[in-house]
Parts: structure tokens; C-alpha cells; sequence
């Protein structure tokens, strides 16, 4: 098989950037909160770091305005969205005034909203560590509760996923009563 190399007809941050939106990733939402002010955004930034302790990375960009309260809380909630929650993902990632308006919002641990109706599972996790990368921070939040979601909304393992920059949900279908997989 041949390759190409984006680098000579545009830059490696376009290459990049490509190379990036082929790359499948579960979406996610972070939560937060100070003061009783909830923030939150919507990323494909997270990974498992460790078994033990339980930890995770999320990615957040530097100008990004949820930032500052994830650094001052010191703790979030990162939420495994739904196959079907294409525009709480939408709204989290937009700078919406209240993103929280019209979602079944609990609180978690430390005031922090946890998103009980839009999450496959949410991650309550005390930040353990930040790391500078370039234009982003990555916050190392130790895990500290897992919550699933309701099996009526698990949708036979179905998930949201970012791929060549859309939204796609992935996973079996659901096979109705009578039917054959």
C-alpha cells in the first residue's frame, strides 16, 4: 500500500488534525462545579491511565472556559454519554449560557452535577494530578465512584463515538422479542 504525506501540501497541524479525526473516540461530558456554579464541556480527550489506583486522563484545552472552575474544584464527573445524546454532547460543546437547562441533573459528591439520564456510566474522580501538554492541560482524576446507567438505557451496548468529524453510535442493536441477532 502506498501513503501520502499531508506534510508537503499543507501543514502538520493540518495532518495532524486529520490524522486525529480518524481516530474513533467515545464522547464524553465533564462536569464540575464551584459555589454551587455548575460548568461543563464536551471532549473525546479521555483515556484509562491506571487499575490501581483507578485513574483517568481527560484532556482540556487551555482557552477552554471550564477550565479554570475544573482547577479551583479539584474534582468532576466524567460521563460515558448515551448512543442517543448527540445534542447534550452539542450543547456541551457550545458555549451555551446554561447547558444544564432541561436535563436531569443530580448531584454527586462534592456538588457536582452528574448527568443521570444522558450517561452510560458516570466517573465521580478527585483530580490526583494536572500535566502540561501544549495548548492543552491533562487532568489525572483518580476514581473514587462509578455509576451505571439505567439498562433500559444502555440500549444492548450501543455508544456515541466521534469519527471524520460526526457523530456515530456503535456497538449491537438491540434485537427485538421474537427476532434473531
Amino acid at each position: 500500500m502506498l501513503m501520502t504525506s499531508t506534510s508537503r501540501t499543507a501543514t502538520v497541524t493540518d495532518g495532524f488534525r486529520d490524522a486525529m479525526a480518524g481516530l474513533a473516540s467515545g464522547v464524553c461530558v465533564v462536569t464540575t462545579a464551584v459555589g454551587g456554579e455548575p460548568a461543563g464541556l464536551t471532549t473525546t480527550a479521555v483515556m484509562s491511565v491506571s487499575l490501581d489506583p483507578p485513574l483517568l486522563a481527560v484532556g482540556v484545552g487551555r482557552s477552554s472556559r471550564t477550565l479554570p472552575t475544573l482547577r479551583e474544584a479539584r474534582a468532576f464527573v466524567v460521563h460515558v454519554l448515551q448512543h442517543d445524546r448527540e445534542s447534550t454532547a452539542a450543547t456541551f460543546a457550545s458555549k451555551a449560557a446554561d447547558k444544564f437547562a432541561g436535563l436531569d441533573v443530580r448531584t454527586g459528591r462534592h456538588g457536582i452535577p452528574v448527568l443521570a439520564d444522558d450517561a452510560r456510566y458516570a466517573l465521580e474522580c478527585d483530580t490526583w494530578h494536572e500535566v502540561e501538554a501544549g495548548d492543552h492541560v491533562l487532568l489525572l482524576g483518580r476514581v473514587a465512584e462509578v455509576h451505571r446507567g439505567l439498562p433500559d438505557h444502555t440500549d444492548g451496548g450501543r455508544a456515541l463515538v466521534h469519527f471524520d468529524r460526526a457523530f456515530h453510535r456503535v456497538g449491537p442493536l438491540a434485537v427485538e422479542p421474537g427476532q434473531t441477532a
